[in-house]
């Protein structure tokens, strides 16, 4: 039996520029797309938006929606990212925190960690992702 857990973010009409935003940031690429259109939504402000998209964020398959419900609905679940370049973890802070807000600045994890760095960053679109840089002289 093959289990995968995929992460499923929900937009209210921003999607399409949220995977944008995630591919500039990360990399990675989007396989598939569908649209909301008038012959399968009676609501017009619907039409044209992301109905399902899966993409790839480094190794990370993850589907997202204009899914227009998400008001209320923190599951208090953050998306971690680790990455192995401080000046990259810098860099996807800064980018990420556009228009959204720095909950933590990245800074050294404290002792007895090890002695890598992370952030807490809210998007503009309301998502929160643990960044972290590990040391990698402490890790093997």
């Amino acid at each position: 039996m093959s289990v995968s857990v995929i992460p499923y973010l929900s937009f209210e009409g921003d999607c399409e520029e949220a995977i944008r935003l995630y591919m500039e940031v990360f990399g990675g690429e989007t396989f598939y797309l569908s649209r909301w259109s008038e012959l399968n939504t009676k609501d017009p402000a619907r039409s044209g938006k992301v109905m399902h998209v899966e993409f790839r964020v480094g190794e990370t398959h993850m589907s997202a929606a204009d899914s227009f419900d998400r008001k209320g609905t923190d599951t208090s679940i953050k998306l971690m990212v680790h990455l192995d370049d401080p000046q990259k973890a810098t860099d996807t802070c800064g980018l990420l925190s556009e228009g959204g807000s720095v909950i933590s600045a990245l800074a050294p994890h404290p002792t007895p960690d090890d002695g890598g760095m992370g952030a807490l960053i809210e998007d503009r679109f309301g998502y929160r992702w643990i960044i972290t840089c590990p040391n990698p002289d402490k890790r093997s």
